[in-house]
């Protein structure tokens, strides 16, 4: 069979190095362009995404309006400030995506790797390993808690899954990336959650020059060539004084990086489309596509299948030939670009999935248009920032502990002299009351009420609306619920409570799903070497530890997130059911320990295996040749009877002392 019709696994490589990747030093300003409209396209959403952030975590006072007196724009804190006032502020958001966060992380998930064939069981919990092995590398948890949040706040976020080398682990392997909104671009004609609609979608990086040439070039010419585009006079790192507050992502544009010293890279990502011819060969199930140039070779197999089955007498209705029709085969392709359109790199997907490796997930999409959490909270946390500000107001205003004094009545003092007496500790006051004068009525104190009742009826239910839209109540946050309150029924009101997040859980939960589903398949892929990974722990068997890429790289393995077992309710009701067991003497002090989670657990069973080991040493030595022992007792005559005492010892005696 001639070997483009082969569709056996293949040794996999780097995608920088593979032999489909091309290097015309061409250009693609046509792409370039695309890419580009793609991103401006999404201005709109950004701005949502910035507003939301800005009241999920920064000012919430930064909303541009316009000056009545001088016509310009400005803050909403500005024009407060300019009034006198104190533009307060009481984020009731951030505690919202902090519950959202602490619901995340308690609610520990695992993924399972299932195989369609079942006598292949043992290669799904292989690959259940290698993958959990890739998330600890990746620490996939704190990707997951930071991207959720930025899924709140813009309503769309997307990682990236390369294998290559790492700078900072020292190593080859798959890595996830988290990638920031601001730096994303993709079809804005979606209508499908899933993201499966996505036909163009990529990213804005911004590396110093050498890292370019260190990713782009093969040889000193490639060097010259870089140089050629970005230039050789490198511009000095600027230091910032406002640094690490979010302006070059705010502020980023297409073609210019953040920064004067990094040099601007585009990757982008196309599903394209070419005419071909599909095959499918009858004989050994394979398929595929190939070239309108390439269909002579099919007929040529086919002609000498027809030819030897002839010689062996098969009838020419039972040959198995390769059968094809045209097409138009779609197939991902990628480009590094520069900003003027120079192409770096570019090439089909190395990847066996045959996609690009960017998992995007929107939510909630609906009519094609993407909302975010955050947005259905700013108004309410509007109204209680102005609530606040205005109850400050009036009682700045106010009067508080104003003295109203007649002056006639002191004509011996001086004003000074009655202001200090007056606030001094015992101070006395002499005066001269008209006849028929009370004291009340030469020296009054007044104080303001200092603000209306109302605004803080409005602002209790302001504070009150706010967490009934979030869905987050006293009783989810782990408040101490009043005095009579059944246990089932404060129960009953978390679960309640957790339905208004249920549909942003099940939806991250989907989103995650997919991308373990790719990092799987790259791991499948890209690992190719045999590899011992004791990061398991008790919950696969000692085989299943041994990655053999051989079985893996050939199997259909799908995706599944389950609950988790290391949390600590879990834990809890395990060991108590190891300890029933134990008591009904269905398992040994072994199984017990074996399976217990209690962290003494593997220090006492260690020392069981060391006293079972020493035993059956002392064992092996009562089967010693009779000449040997009789020399032994000739110099030492009460090692031996001490070594027949421990052989005849009972083995349940050793284990009880050793534990």
């Amino acid at each position: 069979m001639n070997k483009f019709l082969n569709r056996k696994v293949k040794p996999a490589r780097d995608y920088r190095t593979k032999d489909t990747v091309k290097r015309t030093r061409g250009t693609a300003y046509d792409e370039l362009e695309e890419f580009s409209s793609y991103w401006s396209s999404l201005y709109t959403a950004r701005s949502k995404m910035e507003r939301s952030l800005m009241y999920a975590k920064g000012d919430q006072w930064g909303d541009y309006i316009t000056d009545p007196d001088s016509g310009e724009s400005i803050t909403e804190g500005e024009l407060i400030k300019k009034q006198g006032k104190v533009p307060l502020k009481n984020n009731m958001i951030a505690p919202i995506t902090k519950n959202i966060e602490g619901q995340f992380r308690r609610n520990v998930t695992k993924t399972i790797c299932s195989v369609r064939d079942r006598d292949e069981a043992k290669i799904g919990e292989m690959m259940s390993i290698a993958l959990e092995y890739s998330q600890s590398l990746n620490e996939i948890t704190e990707l997951d808690a930071s991207i959720l949040t930025m899924l709140e706040c813009g309503g769309f976020i997307a990682q990236r899954i390369e294998f290559g080398y790492n700078e900072y682990k020292h190593m080859n392997d798959a890595w996830v990336y988290n990638v920031d909104p601001s730096r994303l671009f993709f079809n804005t004609n979606i209508e499908d959650n899933r993201g499966w609609d996505i036909t163009c979608i990529g990213e804005i990086f911004d590396m110093d020059f050498e890292t370019v040439v260190a990713a782009f070039s093969k040889s000193r010419s490639d060097r010259e060539w870089l140089e050629s585009i970005y230039g050789k006079n490198r511009f000095k790192r600027r230091s910032f004084v406002d640094g690490v507050q979010g302006y070059n992502q705010k502020y980023a544009d297409f073609y210019t990086p953040s920064d004067a010293d990094l040099c601007r890279v585009i990757l982008g990502w196309k599903l394209e489309s070419r005419d071909a011819y599909f095959y499918q060969d009858m004989l050994d199930g394979s398929w595929g596509f190939v070239g309108l140039n390439e269909v002579d070779k099919i007929e040529q197999i086919n002609r000498q299948r027809i030819q030897e089955a002839s010689l062996a007498g098969v009838a020419e209705e039972d040959i198995l030939l390769i059968e094809y029709e045209f097409k138009v085969e779609r197939y991902w392709y990628y480009r590094y670009l520069t900003p003027w359109g120079d192409v770096l790199q570019e090439g089909r997907s190395p990847y066996w999935h045959g996609q690009h490796n960017y998992v995007f997930h929107a939510y909630p999409l609906i009519h094609g248009q993407v909302f975010n959490f955050i947005e259905d909270f700013i108004d309410q946390q509007r109204s209680i920032n102005r609530t606040m500000t205005l109850i400050d107001f009036i009682r700045s205003s106010s009067a508080k502990g104003l003295v109203v004094i007649d002056e006639d009545a002191f004509n011996s003092m001086s004003r000074e002299e009655i202001i200090d007496e007056y606030v001094r500790y015992n101070g006395v006051l002499f005066c001269r009351l008209k006849a028929g004068k009370d004291i009340r009525s030469v020296i009054t104190q007044l104080n303001g009420a200092g603000a209306v009742q109302g605004d803080y009826e409005l602002l209790s239910l302001q504070l009150k609306l706010i967490n009934d839209i979030a869905g987050v109540n006293s009783a989810m946050q782990g408040k101490e619920p009043s005095s009579g309150t059944a246990a089932s029924l404060y129960a009953q009101q978390t679960e309640n409570a957790s339905m208004n997040l249920k549909g942003l859980f099940d939806s991250f939960k989907s989103f995650r799903k997919r991308r373990d589903l790719k990092l799987m398949q790259t791991i499948q892929q890209y690992y190719n070497s045999p590899r011992y990974i004791e990061l398991a722990g008790k919950d696969y068997s000692e085989e299943s530890k041994y990655y053999n890429p051989e079985k893996v790289q050939g199997a259909q393995l799908d995706i599944e997130l389950t609950e988790g077992t290391n949390t600590p309710t879990f834990q809890m009701l395990e060991n108590e059911f190891l300890m029933k067991l134990f008591e009904m003497q269905a398992i040994n002090v072994k199984t017990l320990l074996e399976n217990s989670s209690l962290p003494f657990a593997s220090k006492i069973l260690e020392s069981i295996k060391r006293a079972e080991q020493e035993m059956a040493e002392n064992q092996s030595m009562t089967q010693m040749d009779p000449a040997l022992m009789q020399q032994i007792s000739s110099h030492n005559p009460g090692l031996i009877e001490k070594m027949m005492n421990d052989a005849n010892a009972s083995p349940q005696d050793g284990i009880v002392q050793a534990a």
